[in-house]
């Protein structure tokens, strides 16, 4: 069993939940602690949107709870008609997503009403802006996450994947039924990437932008083609796998020059991610000019392959497959190029390392 930042920060949270209201004087701390539970965020900017939203939908919901009580009483008939009532509203203002706890508030209140309804009332949704507030400011500057790493390191992991299978491709040893299955966790992690990719823009919504706004947004480029890159890459290793019945009968020379083509960007691909971490100077990595006469006879000989196949055989659905697959090394190569292009710019121009992937020098 393992115990995360988020878990021990909520866990936290509702500890202070359950004092800080206490100390106060108030006797219903219950809401505070639920109030915590249901708006601790894995970002800062959510975290702070669920403050927002919930300050003011908890007002509503109080105030149509005192409403509710003074007009018609609390029967349970009379709940049931004030809960619809206030998630109407709720949904009216676009605020779905903080209807279950200002419910909860409600349904509280109304359970509770006696002759000092509108004092207690007060005292219940203070309650919940307690919880909501100890949560933000808990996600705020408790251990809070550090999403460029986690996305920095995936990245590397799945880099390190796509190219290990595509050389396994390239030399007729991957296993069908096998690959089937890398390919379907790659595309998972790269949904992983974007998601991270989000919640790292959310992360320097606050403490990023006050003063590096323009570095920040800089950086969030860089990390979006990064994955960008990636993915032409998996996308490279999925054709690569779908054409092996093709590319197996490819004469050997043009074997041998797409081999070293895909080693050549591959290791332009690796060189980058070290350039970005501080172990590659700036101004190196220049797979493009390298070997230049060689991408010439590579473009080459895969138009005579297409040519050949579809001519010969009368079969254009082997020619296409050609086609596709060069279209997936030149989609790869022209996101390598751009990638390599704004890491260069980045660290020639943000010579203090905003990025928190320090040097490694």
């Amino acid at each position: 069993m393992r115990i995360g930042a988020r878990t021990f920060k909520t866990s936290l949270a509702v500890f202070l939940s359950l004092l800080i209201p206490t100390l106060l004087g108030l006797n219903d701390v219950s809401l505070a602690a639920i109030s915590v539970v249901s708006s601790m965020q894995p970002s800062v900017k959510k975290s702070f949107i669920e403050l927002r939203d919930r300050v003011f939908a908890n007002t509503i919901g109080g105030v149509v709870a005192i409403v509710m009580v003074i007009m018609f009483g609390n029967s349970f008939i009379i709940i049931s008609v004030a809960t619809a009532l206030l998630i109407a509203l709720l949904h009216q203002l676009k605020l779905n997503n903080v209807i279950g706890l200002s419910a909860v508030t409600l349904i509280v209140i109304m359970l509770s009403a006696d002759q000092h309804i509108i004092f207690n009332s007060t005292l219940r949704v203070m309650a919940t802006f307690i919880g909501v507030g100890i949560a933000f400011l808990i996600n705020h500057f408790i251990l809070p996450p550090n999403y460029e790493k986690k996305l920095y390191n995936l990245n590397n992991t799945m880099t390190d994947d796509i190219t290990r299978f595509i050389r396994l491709s390239l030399r007729k040893n991957a296993q069908h039924s096998l690959m089937l299955t890398d390919l379907r966790n790659i595309e998972k992690s790269l949904t992983d990437m974007k998601r991270m990719l989000s919640l790292l823009r959310d992360g320097y919504w606050i403490k990023g932008f006050r003063k590096k706004g323009y570095s920040v947004t800089r950086l969030l480029v860089v990390y979006r083609q990064m994955i960008r890159t990636t993915e032409a890459a998996f996308v490279l290793l999925k054709t690569l796998h779908r054409s092996e019945h093709v590319f197996n009968h490819f004469p050997d020379e043009l074997r041998a020059l797409l081999r070293e083509r895909l080693e050549t960007l591959m290791s332009a691909h690796e060189q980058i991610i070290l350039k970005w971490n501080g172990r590659v100077q700036p101004g190196e990595v220049n797979f493009i000019a390298y070997k230049s006469d060689l991408r010439v006879k590579f473009m080459d000989s895969f138009f005579n392959e297409a040519s050949l196949e579809s001519y010969l055989k009368n079969d254009y659905g082997h020619s296409n497959t050609v086609i596709h697959l060069m279209s997936a090394v030149l989609e790869y190569e022209e996101q390598l190029q751009h990638l390599n292009i704004l890491v260069t710019s980045f660290k020639s121009k943000h010579k203090d390392n905003f990025s928190s992937i320090k040097s490694l020098h």
